[in-house]
């Protein structure tokens, strides 16, 4: 059962980790009218998006794995009845928002086309020439893969990953059920360090650790995991050796139980999220800022440099404020929009 200052911090650090995402796309990249050369901008921005926000996606899938077997023990005798209906309800609060959100970039790029001077402040040509594809050509290029192995809107890969492990769900119950947790999440955890065609395996996993291990995690309560988590981090950006690429995972863990501890630690049990109406309103709107902050926080993040001649402090003041900035801005978007547009916004945001 969740109990209030659980699903607080459910959300809170739902929210935390959106901002750790809108960091990871705000970096500036190694070309001459960006940051090549700028020793402390790689270095601020690898801490940061690189070892920080590597904790944001599979924080997120194991969040939604918990929440989603909720209610479902394994010797429940309606387990199937209740995943089906589960499933269903993604459809709604999943599936329709994706297919949408999937459509705003193409659009976006469409307008932009049209628009002179906007150029420089996108990170892609137009969208136009793509509707030489064929029909079913284009879909793949939209909503599946458009060569990168993420869908045209790229950050929707993990939308499109959870609906996948969502529509796959029953077998993992099976497995869980029959094998036991442990050995399950043994499996895809060594099953991660294979490449296996369209199985999400990677986002699978954390799926499912969330789902059988998630709520244990407040039985850590040493600041000796986030003191561990951090040498690591400092160890990979001295000594970027290739032997990192194999602890991603076990270092991952660790970051994502420093998130849980240090949240245990610094917010008191008798939190109520309800009774703070700003971070209330923030965090009523971290799905929205997922979906939609692409492209438009693209423009942002150069925008804030335009006042700096190029120069290390500029590239990281906005790689600094740029997160911040548009979480701000889109939540403004996002109450005019559901105020305004109560029912379209209903509809693409699945019902939240």
């Amino acid at each position: 059962m969740i109990n209030q200052y659980l699903s607080d911090k459910l959300r809170i650090l739902s929210f935390f980790s959106i901002i750790l995402v809108l960091y990871i796309h705000s970096g500036f990249h190694d070309y001459p009218h960006e940051i090549q050369g700028m020793t402390f901008n790689f270095k601020l921005q690898d801490f940061i998006s690189g070892m920080m926000g590597r904790c944001a996606v599979p924080l997120f899938f194991a969040i939604s794995g918990y929440l989603f077997f909720q209610g479902i023990d394994k010797d429940d005798t309606h387990a199937y009845a209740k995943l089906w209906m589960k499933i269903r309800k993604r459809i709604r609060t999943l599936l329709i928002p994706y297919l949408i959100a999937c459509l705003f970039p193409a659009i976006s790029y469409l307008a932009l086309e049209y628009i002179p001077g906007v150029g420089g402040f996108m990170n892609t040509k137009g969208f136009s020439e793509n509707f030489e594809k064929p029909l079913l050509e284009l879909g793949n290029f939209l909503f599946w893969d458009a060569g990168n192995g993420s869908p045209y809107a790229f950050h929707l890969w993990f939308l499109r990953d959870l609906i996948l492990i969502v529509v796959l769900s029953p077998l993992f119950y099976v497995m869980n059920k029959w094998m036991g947790k442990a050995i399950v999440c043994g499996l895809f955890f060594v099953l991660s360090y294979f490449s296996i065609p369209v199985l999400p395996i990677y986002g699978i996993f954390w799926f499912l650790l969330g789902a059988c291990f998630l709520d244990k995690f407040s039985g850590i309560k040493s600041f000796g995991v986030p003191i561990v988590f951090l040498l690591f981090c400092v160890l990979e950006m001295i000594f970027p050796v290739f032997i990192w690429e194999y602890l991603q995972i076990p270092i991952i863990l660790s970051g994502i139980l420093s998130f849980w501890t240090l949240y245990d630690k610094l917010v008191p049990a008798t939190f109520d999220l309800g009774r703070h109406k700003h971070w209330m309103t923030f965090c009523s709107f971290t799905f929205f800022i997922y979906l939609y902050h692409e492209p438009t926080l693209n423009v942002v993040r150069k925008l804030l440099v335009v006042p700096f001649p190029h120069s290390s402090f500029g590239f990281a003041f906005s790689y600094l404020a740029s997160p911040w900035l548009f979480a701000l801005i889109w939540v403004g978007v996002g109450i005019v929009f559901k105020r305004h547009f109560p029912r379209i916004y209903e509809i693409c945001m699945g019902g939240r």
